[in-house]
């Protein structure tokens, strides 16, 4: 049995044979057949829908693997960094709906100072 799955008005159906570790999906997009993750199919669907462009789920895919998020959890905040080797100044938080920017002492150095304001 075909397992079908729809996404913005299009198929998915997971390919039969496919293993349980890696699961394979298709759709066809313009007629053309993309197969890949289900992730990097509806990605596909999602850019096929918006730009009229058929992309290989491989590439959102790899796109995925390339980001490298860090994570470091401080006195209770969550301090991310999305390309941590890039960018030092790339350290964010969000405190009450509002996004914070600075480097990770200076996030550090804020929290310490207020944050007991910040958690009423």
């Amino acid at each position: 049995m075909t397992q079908r799955l729809f996404h913005r008005g299009y198929t998915i159906e997971k390919v039969e044979g496919s293993g349980d570790i890696q699961e394979v999906y298709r759709a066809r997009l313009g007629g053309k057949v993309v197969s890949g993750s289900l992730t990097g199919v509806k990605k596909s669907i999602e850019w096929w829908v918006d730009t009229s462009m058929v992309t290989d789920p491989a590439e959102f895919d790899a796109l995925a693997r390339k980001q490298t998020r860090q994570v470091e959890e401080y006195k209770g905040f969550r301090l991310m960094n999305d390309d941590p080797e890039k960018d030092e100044k790339g350290w964010y938080m969000m405190v009450r709906g509002n996004l914070m920017k600075g480097t990770l002492p200076a996030l550090k150095l804020y929290i310490d100072r207020n944050g007991e304001k910040l958690r009423a």
